[in-house]
């Protein structure tokens, strides 16, 4: 049995917060959502925003605060350490975002209710034990879903909730970002892999090597790559899908070249997955 990783004072303090608590992974949510109002002009919704924040937020306050997977223990001790020491202020928050989320929710089309309620049951999926064992995604479904509700999330429901109809393009977008966003995830599960098994999850990850790992990743960033030089053929906007598509180089490097183990790296590499709040804010300043 492999031993845990050591937990060091590190676990405390303003930068340890910025790395283990919910609400950066729901900062993340709305950098998606920003991305696509501004690559498609798209009114900026607050509520939605606001809803967004608050609901990713609570979906990882559940997994990694509140949640006592034993895997983790292994994986992540200094996650583990964070949550039991900042009970109280996880309280707080859990409840401060069930309000403000919950008194949003009538501000949203009931479109938009019913596909983010949607998108939340594959988080279910994910978090809850279901009938007292561990959740139903396993293996590469795992990263695959949760990929592509980020990306459906982030992509579909600004359009939803302005009422602008979804066709082709934006279909295209949401296999864009799934791909975009897919490395991370399993690169994260590759360093997992140990205390994964421990757990009896069977990972995926015991049987690729990490150089499979990247270049398979590495793989679908180029054809990300390949569908945004298409893309940008024929956006309105060509420039704004440049700037977003940078974003896939970053993601490239992270993956060749960080051990997403370590929290300042899986911090920076959640922060990636955030570049579309760059293209979102440079078409503001274009407008």
């Amino acid at each position: 049995m492999s031993s845990p990783r050591p937990v060091g004072p590190s676990r405390f303090g303003l930068v340890a917060a910025l790395y283990y608590d919910p609400s950066s992974v729901g900062g993340v949510a709305v950098a998606l959502l920003m991305g696509t109002h501004g690559l498609f002009g798209l009114p900026v919704d607050l509520p939605l925003l606001a809803v967004g924040f608050c609901g990713a937020s609570l979906v990882y306050a559940a997994d990694r605060g509140w949640g006592t997977a034993p895997e983790d223990r292994i994986n992540r001790p200094e996650r583990v350490a964070w949550s039991q020491s900042h009970r109280d202020w996880l309280t707080i928050e859990t409840g401060g975002l069930l309000a403000l989320g919950g008194a949003l929710l009538p501000y949203l089309e009931w479109e938009t209710l019913l596909c983010t309620a949607g998108l939340g049951s594959v988080a279910a999926l994910h978090v809850w034990p279901w009938d007292g064992s561990r959740p139903v995604l396993i293996g590469l479904a795992k990263p695959g879903a949760i990929a592509a509700t980020w990306a459906a999330g982030g992509a579909l429901l600004p359009f939803v909730e302005a009422g602008a109809p979804i066709g082709a393009e934006t279909l295209f977008f949401v296999g864009y970002r799934t791909l975009f966003i897919l490395p991370n995830l399993l690169l994260a599960d590759w360093e997992d892999r140990g205390g994964d098994s421990e757990a009896g999850l069977a990972p995926w990850a015991t049987r690729w090597t990490l150089p499979g790992v990247r270049w398979g990743a590495t793989g679908g960033l180029v054809v990300a790559a390949l569908g945004a030089m298409g893309w940008a053929a024929v956006a309105a906007t060509p420039v704004l899908v440049g700037i977003d598509a940078l974003g896939l180089l970053l993601m490239g490097a992270m993956v060749w070249g960080w051990n997403l183990s370590r929290p300042r790296n899986a911090f920076l590499a959640d922060l990636i997955v955030a570049w579309p709040l760059i293209p979102a804010l440079a078409a503001w300043m274009i407008v």
